[in-house]
């Protein structure tokens, strides 16, 4: 999906989208309707993954992010890595693609923004990841973890909870973009 001053165009490659990315490319183009005045200037391009093909991240095992948010303003850049899935099989704050999504995604931006400091490059450039769980906070509260965690501990660890109306927004805010 690209959004650019006011035009929008669709193309998913691969085609089919499971529930889950469905309803976040929704959100999504919700969301960039109802905030033009917001993100007046801004050109966001959502880019699909492919998987074990595209932009992967490794450290204990290979994490292929479902999706890339790209948003350009002037030199500033974001890419934003989102990933639409079920958290049960996470287990807990430690798995390495929630500590991709806290840490290791920063540690990833510094190297990066050192190299485009090194060449004389003019762009700033901010990477974030979040997971967006696809289960409910009351389906899984009980199970991750030690049972205890509340919907702020999940956002501290960039985990979103789709049925709550203002991920999208928190992915944005959480960014810096707005």
């Amino acid at each position: 999906m690209i959004w650019k001053k006011n035009k929008e165009e669709i193309k998913s490659i691969p085609v089919k989208l499971n529930k889950g990315e469905a309803k976040f490319v929704n959100d999504l183009r919700k969301f960039l309707d109802r905030n033009k005045n917001l993100l007046g200037g801004i050109d966001i391009f959502l880019l699909r993954n492919l998987s074990r093909k595209g932009i992967g991240f490794f450290i204990g095992s290979g994490f292929y992010p479902d999706f890339i948010i790209w948003v350009k303003n002037g030199n500033t850049q974001n890419m934003i890595f989102i990933d639409p899935k079920g958290i049960r099989n996470l287990g807990n704050f430690n798995d390495d693609k929630i500590q991709l999504c806290v840490s290791g995604i920063k540690e990833i931006e510094n190297k990066v923004n050192e190299e485009l400091e090194r060449k004389g490059e003019p762009v700033s450039l901010t990477l974030d990841a979040f997971i967006i769980s696809v289960s409910s906070y009351d389906d899984i509260r009980n199970t991750f973890g030690e049972g205890r965690h509340t919907k702020e501990e999940f956002e501290k660890h960039n985990i979103l909870f789709q049925e709550d109306e203002t991920y999208i927004k928190k992915i944005f805010e959480k960014a810096g973009v707005i």
